[in-house]
């Protein structure tokens, strides 16, 4: 019995042909757009910045590659935008920062900071009027964030809107009173209108506020000088040429970018202001991975040894002083520090070398003269002793320290006279010192000022000086008796 065969031509089979179908279209639509793509017809997303990496420090590198890698992970997100613009920011590639913050501004379009750190990155690349536009754009976006119109009113300044920038600090010290780059700000250009009165009240309020920055003190050198105190003048000039630090502002966006940063530079600056701070466990950290990426740098391991010594870890501290004086033989922070802990240690001619060293290397380093000074004289130098800590109060001539070395110098070679003015010196500049009053009572009874004596020798008691019964009554009794 023979069987016909038949072909299936139901339901099954007309899917199949359906699905192909789609698929040819969707394949054709692909090479389409492809195609479009590449001849320009459709918009391109925005490149994402590939900076050269290659002369760049490694964990420099690898950061940068891996905040671009999220970016080509997550092109949509203002986030994953954002924090590549603020790593390449806080690494000094402040254009393509630019436009990654561009970027991530327009995705979230209400977001502060990226317009915000887009103005400094602006600046930071020297365009200040777009700088100026992206900075009133974010003050638009958050009105009461203080850093935001000091910003804007550098940018004024820049541009000799004088009376506009006056405007923005005063607004910023409104919003924040304790802001003192708006202070500053303030009083710098009341100063340039010559309002020397009001421009010193204001930078006397940045200068409590901030502390010993060297702009403040050549600003009130100025405005002393323009109010006629010489005197005052004379010291804020000096002041501004011993401070080397510069005024900071509160800015926490600012900050959190500038966190971003892994060089080596950067590290050295958090260090640094750890040890401002006193965190010297976290100054030490720092230091201590800097070596590991810079093993062959004397002046890392010189701060190294100067945080260890702070801490009381001599041995650990004159191991990087050795150090750093192996990889650069005449470092002179190396040769003063290794002196410091040899002076501690009782090892008076290898502090003597080494600080002998560090001012051929240093000639200026006052210090390093009181404290060579110090050993001199206890090694009966006095001569020796007497030129180093004149040459120290030459250079610093209202500084405690020399001035009291050289007293002390002077009174080992029995010119008590000579020692007065030295010592007067030293309690202008600390005058809560005990061992200084003490000096000068004793210089003073040497030429037989008793009632002066009895005054110091009365304060350097009251300030915990240890002086011997006997001694304190005798000169009570010459001291009543003139």
């Amino acid at each position: 019995m023979s069987r016909t065969r038949k072909t299936r031509t139901g339901p099954v089979s007309r899917e199949k042909r359906r699905t192909f179908a789609v698929l040819v279209a969707l394949a054709a639509f692909a090479l389409v757009l492809l195609l479009a793509f590449r001849s320009g017809l459709l918009p391109r997303g925005p490149e994402v910045p590939d900076p050269d990496r290659s002369g760049m420090e490694p964990q420099v590198a690898a950061k940068i590659e891996e905040a671009r890698e999220a970016v080509l992970a997550a092109a949509e997100s203002s986030e994953t935008w954002g924090r590549f613009a603020m790593v390449l920011h806080a690494h000094g590639l402040k254009g393509e920062a630019a436009a990654c913050y561009r970027r991530a501004a327009e995705i979230s379009p209400a977001e502060f900071r990226w317009q915000y750190l887009l103005a400094h990155a602006l600046r930071d690349a020297d365009a200040a009027e777009a700088a100026f536009a992206a900075a009133e754009a974010a003050s638009r976006l958050q009105p009461d964030y203080a850093p935001a119109h000091v910003l804007i009113a550098q940018l004024l300044e820049t541009s000799n809107r004088r009376d506009q920038a006056l405007e923005r600090y005063r607004k910023a010290v409104e919003l924040e009173p304790q802001n003192a780059m708006a202070e500053f700000g303030l009083g710098r250009l009341l100063l340039a209108s010559d309002d020397a009165k009001e421009a010193l009240r204001h930078l006397l309020r940045s200068r409590d506020l901030s502390g010993d920055a060297s702009e403040i003190h050549g600003a009130l050198a100025q405005a002393y000088q323009k109010l006629g105190d010489r005197d005052s003048a004379l010291r804020e000039n000096q002041l501004a040429l011993q401070r080397g630090e510069s005024l900071g502002i509160v800015d926490p966006v600012h900050y959190a970018m500038r966190k971003e940063s892994v060089s080596s530079l950067a590290l050295i600056e958090r260090a640094l202001e750890a040890e401002r701070a006193d965190d010297l466990e976290r100054a030490e950290t720092l230091h201590l991975e800097l070596t590991r990426l810079r093993p062959d740098d004397a002046d890392v391991r010189s701060r190294l040894g100067d945080v260890l010594s702070r801490q009381s870890k001599l041995q650990p501290a004159k191991e990087q002083y050795l150090a750093a004086l192996a990889i650069d033989p005449g470092h002179g922070p190396a040769h003063y520090g290794l002196g410091n802990v040899l002076n501690f240690e009782g090892d008076f001619e290898g502090a003597a070398r080494e600080y002998r060293a560090a001012l051929a290397a240093r000639p200026d380093h006052v210090q390093t003269m009181v404290n060579l000074a110090g050993i001199l004289a206890f090694q009966g130098e006095l001569s020796e002793a007497a030129t180093l800590c004149r040459r120290a109060v030459d250079f610093d001539p209202r500084s405690f320290a020399p001035n009291l070395q050289l007293a002390r110098v002077l009174m080992q070679q029995k010119a008590y006279r000579d020692a007065i003015a030295p010592l007067r010196a030293a309690l202008e500049a600390q005058p809560d010192s005990g061992p200084a009053h003490r000096q000068l009572s004793i210089a003073l009874v040497a030429i037989g000022d008793y009632p002066a004596a009895w005054k110091h020798l009365e304060r350097a008691l009251a300030l915990g000086e240890e002086i011997p019964a006997p001694l304190v009554d005798e000169l009570r009794k010459r001291a009543s008796a003139s």
